[in-house]
């Protein structure tokens, strides 16, 4: 899994994450990162979190957000928390960047799962241009994942019928929820590992 330390970047998305807490360094108790946002169109799809507690301090730029039915904008040393099971979204509000210290409590080995490959795909540009994954990807890492993560469409009764076969298909087409090039070190990838 992803190590303390390690930035990994979302070139599709203009994104980049620094890990600062892992499940493993905190005993499964805090995800902690910082997200760094260039300017632009892209808004992170509606999305909630089945178990976790999700917390956003702002620490440069303008975070927008909407949680639930409440849309904002978080300025720095705002901290925005958005409770367990609430759909969200956010974005970068502003002209510059922005910057945020971004937790999920607890952690889940599957968040770093996620993060991992989501933007492994964005550096080898396989992403739709909004920033979506291609859906028979999406519902093979989304069935890995859904203890981590839901999206919120389609409906629920939707992914929880559809998924499972559209994630089988995938893995057939050979899609996967872990690619080994998007966690192994540099120097393992350039052997092709």
């Amino acid at each position: 899994m992803i190590k303390i330390g390690t930035e990994i970047e979302s070139p599709q998305t203009g994104e980049r994450l620094i890990i600062h807490s892992t499940a493993e360094s905190s005993n499964g108790e805090l995800f902690q990162a910082e997200l760094l946002a260039q300017p632009g169109s892209y808004v992170v799809r509606s999305h909630r979190h089945p178990s976790q507690e999700e917390r956003f301090v702002v620490l440069e730029g303008t975070y927008g957000y909407k949680i639930g039915g409440r849309t904002g904008i978080g300025r720095p040393g705002d901290t925005i928390v958005c409770p367990v099971g609430v759909a969200h979204s956010q974005w970068n509000a502003g002209p510059g960047l922005m910057r945020i210290l971004y937790e999920h409590r607890p952690a889940l080995e599957s968040a770093e799962l996620f993060f991992e490959t989501y933007f492994g795909l964005s550096r080898e540009g396989k992403l739709l241009p909004s920033g979506d994954m291609r859906l028979l990807q999406a519902a093979v890492l989304l069935m890995a994942v859904r203890d981590f993560i839901r999206i919120t469409t389609p409906p629920m009764l939707v992914q929880d019928l559809g998924f499972p076969f559209l994630a089988a298909l995938g893995r057939r087409r050979g899609y996967r929820a872990r690619y080994t090039r998007y966690s192994s070190p540099p120097a393992v990838r350039e052997l092709g590992r």
